[in-house]
């Protein structure tokens, strides 16, 4: 869908937006390619706009991106950028940055996927997170991303898409699992609730057991339940995006040829 974008053109709206995509102008090329109506003002502030996009999407200048796409956006970037993409999901021991920590991360991607722990490689996430483009979260505008900022001082350069925004709109509505439940997608760690994870890392800590979904762990096999659920959040997360983002499209494309 990027390249069938025209509102992050400075200056062009959603409105010029589906009236070129109404009169067949569905990508940058057709654009440049044919003839559409449209004021000659707009016709030049497209096409430069246009040119710099296509310059800019040949080296995967996710900056560019970040700043032309607005929030509602963001989503149809994720196309192109899906080889650049992450999915990033933390734990912590509870919800205020200036009085609790973080306990765990998983970032999930193309590569693999790679947990940290507070106390042991948690220090890598910072420049691991680099060699990424564009990030998924779902709550990360308002919980993932601030709090690893405040905690780790990690700077956020990628695009990001936040699923919780453009579920609700899909029509989804609660936390991550109970979205994951309304599609139908299971868990290895059902059961464990974000509750569990303060008590998986206290367990873990202390080295004190604790019953977690009907399992007793204490320890090293409490700190592996919590990755396991960490882990658990990010690969559902790129289900949830493929989902997110074939639904999307498909109301966009009803826009551009008009079918319903």
């Amino acid at each position: 869908m990027l390249e069938s974008t025209f509102q992050h053109v400075q200056g062009v709206g959603a409105v010029t937006e589906r009236m070129l995509w109404k009169q067949g102008c569905l990508t940058w090329e057709d654009f440049l390619t044919g003839r559409y109506e449209c004021s000659l003002k707009s016709r030049k502030v497209l096409k430069a706009g246009i040119l710099e996009s296509k310059s800019r999407l040949e080296v995967f200048d996710h900056t560019y991106f970040r700043e032309a796409l607005f929030g509602s956006l963001v989503w149809r970037a994720y196309g192109k950028f899906r080889d650049h993409a992450c999915f990033l999901d933390i734990e912590t021991t509870g919800l205020s940055p200036r009085e609790h920590i973080v306990t765990t991360v998983c970032v999930h991607s193309p590569n693999g996927t790679r947990d940290y722990v507070e106390g042991k490689n948690l220090d890598e996430l910072k420049e691991d997170l680099d060699n990424f483009k564009y990030i998924i979260t779902f709550n990360g505008a308002r919980f993932d991303l601030p709090f690893l900022s405040k905690k780790q001082g990690i700077k956020f350069h990628q695009i990001h898409l936040d699923l919780m925004y453009p579920l609700y709109k899909l029509g989804f509505n609660g936390g991550l699992k109970s979205i994951e439940k309304q599609v139908g997608l299971d868990r290895d760690t059902s059961g464990v609730t974000g509750f569990d994870a303060v008590r998986l890392w206290k367990a873990y800590k202390k080295n004190k057991t604790v019953e977690v979904a009907g399992r007793k762990v204490a320890g090293e096999k409490a700190l592996k339940l919590l990755r396991e659920y960490n882990r658990d959040d990010t690969v559902n997360l790129e289900q949830l995006a493929k989902l997110t983002i074939r639904k999307l499209t498909e109301i966009e494309k009803t826009q551009m040829t008009g079918e319903k």
